[in-house]
């Protein structure tokens, strides 16, 4: 009996004990979070917003007009790869690479030696055919010769002729021309190079102005028409603009995009606009007359 009541008091003092510390522990944390609420609410209560900046502006109305944007790319207004008709050998070569070359310049000579021989000697058979058609005219005026003579003396003449025609037609390819005026570019071509049928002789640009052809959805086609004004990018000059209008919209869309073609003439007096060459468009769309 002492044994068990001392056990017992062991273990009611023991409890005891758990109890005291498990309030201390607790004790302890609730006071940490009042204390903690407390400094918080003071630390709000004695702290002030910063001054807020506030800046004003007259209100002015003024057009507003939405931009069209696309990327097209740059097509020279006459461009074009210069080749050769015929075949022949390079004698000269009379063209400096990227000078401006003048409409009908010569570019090249092919050697036309044997080429002229031979018209000289079609020449010399046509104005024997020439004499003879001459000479049996007047006798078939004074009855000597029968009519059919003399028609056979004309188609002879004329065939005479024709070869002469045709001969110089050759002749005159041998020596190669530009078409128009504009820019020349980097040449293969050399003296004594052996050129067959359209081998290429240089490129040739008209550079004044350009064309740039973009694309546009087919709902913003009732927003465009020719003759608004087009304004170009290109990272190749940044911060510069080159202006233009549009100059033709294609009259069918693609069915595979659904998407219309524009054209438009840029103005590029410095040449800085090359063929070939992308860049962003905004096009102004033309205002809707009032209904």
């Amino acid at each position: 009996m002492t044994l068990n009541r001392k056990w017992k008091s062991s273990m009611i003092g023991r409890m005891l004990i758990m109890l005291v510390a498990v309030g201390v522990v607790f004790g302890g944390i609730f006071g940490y979070q009042t204390f903690k609420a407390r400094m918080m609410k003071k630390y709000m209560s004695s702290g002030q917003m910063p001054p807020v900046t506030v800046s004003a502006l007259k209100a002015a109305s003024e057009d507003w007009q939405p931009q069209l944007k696309a990327v097209g790319s740059l097509r020279a207004v006459r461009g074009v790869d210069v080749t050769c008709e015929i075949a022949g050998l390079v004698r000269s070569v009379a063209f400096q690479i990227g000078r401006r070359g003048r409409a009908g310049q010569i570019l090249v000579q092919l050697n036309a030696d044997s080429d002229i021989a031979q018209l000289h000697s079609l020449e010399a058979a046509a104005e024997l055919a020439q004499t003879i058609y001459e000479r049996d005219k007047k006798q078939f005026a004074a009855q000597a010769i029968s009519r059919a003579t003399l028609d056979s003396d004309a188609a002879d003449l004329k065939g005479k002729q024709a070869q002469v025609a045709q001969q110089a037609a050759l002749v005159d390819k041998k020596t190669i021309h530009a078409p128009f005026a504009g820019r020349l570019g980097i040449s293969p071509v050399n003296r004594g190079q052996y050129l067959n049928p359209g081998d290429k002789i240089v490129t040739l640009q008209s550079l004044d102005s350009i064309y740039v052809d973009f694309y546009l959805p087919q709902q913003e086609l009732s927003r465009v028409s020719p003759g608004q004004t087009v304004v170009a990018f290109t990272d190749a000059y940044p911060g510069r603009t080159f202006s233009g209008k549009i100059s033709a919209v294609n009259p069918k869309v693609d069915p595979q995009t659904r998407n219309v073609q524009i054209e438009a003439l840029l103005q590029n007096p410095r040449h800085e606009l090359l063929p070939g060459m992308y860049a962003s468009i905004e096009v102004r769309p033309a205002r809707r007359s009032a209904t």
